[in-house]
């Protein structure tokens, strides 16, 4: 090892950044060129930036249910040398590949006639604005050739196939109706989830839970931190003795709200977010797809958003107008607005948001995609 190190360090001194990039460009030329002269494996390859090593819901629930060969490639970027070279081998040699995000090796990949990629987005519903309708780090070509080799888009609703169509620059047809895995989960297992959350967290049975997820922030296309603007002294003071208000941090926000520690104010990021939404009383969000896992919950919602007038995503609804719960930008008017949602749920607005957002829901899609599969195999 310590051999290998000082060779990089000769390396790095002798070759220009330059030079290595030219180098590291040539060598990322010939491992793709010489994998896709590789035999394509009768296999399924989950492939996932959204956690290391492991599957999330969408894709986890899919694998289970897959009886077939499969292989995982899971890493957040950014992917060192040796994973990327990884990626490209496997992403080349598996029958069918299922991605619930960006597959940036799909810019430089070109599938055989016989791959099969289906694409299971982590997102719910037509909600806000993402890939090409929204601003991003990377070029719109960039941006395109991410998507352009689909052969199915999994989405949750007849409305949602449109959206998605053009957000990735693909034919409407190729987006299918079949509705998520995670929708699965939480129509078939909110009521085992919640009382999971229970068994797992005692001291918060019978209390009533607000359950505050906010999404991340960014500025021109580069995400940044988020700062909510609520006076959690204040907040704390004021809510009585058995409500708890429980934070639940997008997975990009790796920084706290709050300065301090409070007894009725937690930070739970560390749990499922869908065991945290089957147990609270009322979900406190803004525009983050956690609004569909809520409405299939039932649960009542508030949406908070201090910074509408500056959120630079858009939407794909007429926003506020067709929330399933009420929006504030103020901080002082939350607490009112969270009992108010408790104690009378606009029960009809939940039902139309769920009815455009997640209308091919109903407990079987994870089945309906595994067919699917298997089809291709």
């Amino acid at each position: 090892m310590v051999a290998v190190n000082e060779m990089k360090e000769l390396l790095k001194r002798i070759i220009s950044p330059a030079g290595r990039r030219a180098i590291l460009k040539f060598l990322n030329r010939f491992w793709v060129d010489f994998c896709s002269k590789l035999p394509v494996k009768n296999r399924v390859c989950f492939y996932t930036i959204r956690e290391n090593g492991a599957l999330l819901d969408n894709a986890g629930a899919l694998y289970d249910a897959l009886g077939c060969k499969k292989v995982i490639f899971a890493a957040k970027l950014p992917h060192s040398n040796l994973q990327k070279a990884k990626a490209y081998r496997t992403l080349m040699t598996s029958k069918v590949i299922v991605t619930d995000d960006y597959c940036r090796y799909m810019r430089v990949i070109k599938l055989k006639e016989n791959q099969f990629l289906m694409q299971i987005w982590h997102g719910c519903g037509a909600f806000k604005k993402f890939a090409l309708d929204a601003k991003t780090d990377i070029s719109p070509v960039q941006d395109r050739k991410s998507h352009t080799q689909y052969s199915a888009v999994a989405v949750t609703s007849e409305y949602a196939r449109r959206v998605f169509a053009g957000a990735f620059g693909i034919d409407e047809k190729i987006c299918i109706a079949t509705g998520l895995p995670k929708t699965d989960i939480i129509i078939n297992s909110r009521e085992k989830l919640r009382e999971e959350f229970f068994a797992s967290h005692p001291s918060l049975r019978g209390k009533t839970i607000y359950l505050y997820c906010p999404t991340f922030r960014e500025k021109d296309g580069i995400k940044c931190v988020y700062d909510p603007g609520i006076d959690f002294d204040a907040l704390s003071e004021n809510l009585n003795d058995d409500e708890i208000f429980i934070i639940s941090r997008h997975p990009l926000a790796d920084y706290k709200f709050t300065g301090k520690d409070y007894p009725n104010i937690k930070d739970m990021t560390e749990c499922s977010t869908l065991s945290l939404v089957s147990a609270a009383d009322v979900v406190i969000t803004d525009y983050s797809s956690v609004a569909h896992d809520a409405t299939l919950c039932g649960k009542p919602m508030v949406f908070y958003c201090p910074d509408v007038s500056e959120y630079e995503r858009g939407f794909y609804i007429r926003f506020p107008d067709d929330l399933p719960g009420e929006m504030t930008e103020k901080p002082e008017e939350l607490l009112t607005l969270i009992r108010q949602a408790k104690e009378k749920p606009p029960l009809d607005r939940i039902e139309r948001f769920r009815l455009e957002q997640l209308g091919a829901c109903d407990g079987k899609s994870t089945e309906r995609l595994a067919d699917i599969i298997r089809a291709h195999l």
